[in-house]
């Protein structure tokens, strides 16, 4: 199932009362969250200054709790301050990260609240607050669960809540996975980190993770996290390492190459062979065509005589995977059963 499909199980709001401790002031459904579950978790959900402002997540039992505690100070109180954190309550195995900007924007609108006109620290005593807070925890998750946003109305203020979809981790680099740019890396822009800095001048199609990682001098874990990151970012994407045994086959978009003419003069600059005459667009997309199933590469190039035509067989693969013109196609063994082999 995907992370996205798992809905909010529950949503509950806890402070510290100056007598009680911490304690939960409102939770939908009702009694979600046990009382032994919220004295387990507690000292987490309402935690020592430090960890004020800053999200949490707890997996306790069969739930993930993700909170933004919260300390208001004001001589008003009695102990000089008040501390609350509203939390949304996942099934254990759910993906919450899409879900923390909500819980930052909610916890704002709660604390202005509160700020203005006591409206979490007078619940207690007061039913009608108590009935307001319910309704629009009710409303918050209806509206999420099923929609995936939300629009709540307090004060003459009105807050827009929605999910932001956060792309999945890419898989972990292995050693000789080969990284590709697929979009320039910039490296005097400020996003990039020292690490990528020294790594990113050695992504060339050719280099794979171990071999860049003893030319940046770099240990290979901190290498193969920054090539997961820039994979996470799309600068890059990984192929396998370029041997003329591999097999590439040509996908749809061979016939979009085939109908822009604009993008012939920039497909020849590309794929022809440095310090000589231009290949021709014809040779280099007969070349494409001719990657199918059963043919290896090396059959490939005996056929064409590729530096005949000009043409630099490694630069046609890179080009041809980076631009999505060709894929390349794997074999894996497969162990069948006694009972397998007897069918077939």
């Amino acid at each position: 199932m995907d992370s996205y499909d798992n809905p909010i199980k529950c949503i509950f709001i806890c402070h510290f009362h100056h007598t009680a401790g911490p304690k939960i002031l409102c939770q939908v459904p009702k009694d979600f969250i046990s009382k032994d579950l919220f004295e387990t978790v507690s000292v987490y959900i309402i935690p020592k200054g430090q960890l004020q402002r800053c999200i949490i997540t707890i997996t306790a039992s069969d739930t993930k709790i993700l909170g933004y505690p919260v300390q208001i100070s004001d001589q008003k109180y009695l102990r000089n301050a008040y501390y609350f954190n509203l939390c949304f309550v996942c099934e254990y195995n759910s993906h919450t990260l899409h879900y923390e900007p909500i819980v930052k924007k909610l916890t704002a609108f709660l604390t202005n609240l509160e700020i203005e006109d006591n409206f979490l620290s007078k619940s207690d005593q007061s039913a009608e607050t108590q009935e307001h807070l319910l309704c629009l925890l009710t409303k918050v998750m209806n509206d999420i669960n099923m929609y995936k946003k939300c629009v709540l109305t307090a004060r003459n203020t009105i807050v827009y809540l929605n999910v932001i979809e956060v792309s999945r981790n890419p898989p972990t680099p292995s050693d000789f996975d080969v990284p590709l740019l697929v979009s320039p890396i910039n490296l005097l822009e400020d996003q990039w980190d020292l690490t990528t800095r020294q790594v990113a001048p050695f992504i060339d199609g050719v280099n794979h993770v171990c071999k860049i990682a003893k030319l940046a001098k770099l240990d290979i874990e901190m290498v193969t996290a920054c090539i997961q990151n820039l994979v996470y970012c799309n600068a890059i994407s990984l192929i396998d390492l370029f041997r003329y045994s591999n097999m590439y086959v040509c996908t749809t978009k061979i016939s979009q190459l085939a109908r822009t003419m604009s993008r012939y003069e920039e497909v020849v600059d590309a794929i022809s062979r440095p310090n000589g005459p231009k290949a021709t667009f014809k040779d280099i997309f007969n070349m494409f065509a001719a990657m199918r199933y059963g043919s290896r590469y090396i059959d490939i190039c005996q056929r064409f005589n590729p530096v005949s035509l000009n043409i630099d067989e490694r630069n046609l693969v890179l080009y041809g995977l980076a631009n999505g013109y060709i894929r390349q196609v794997k074999k894996h063994p497969v162990v069948l059963k006694e009972s397998d082999v007897e069918k077939t």
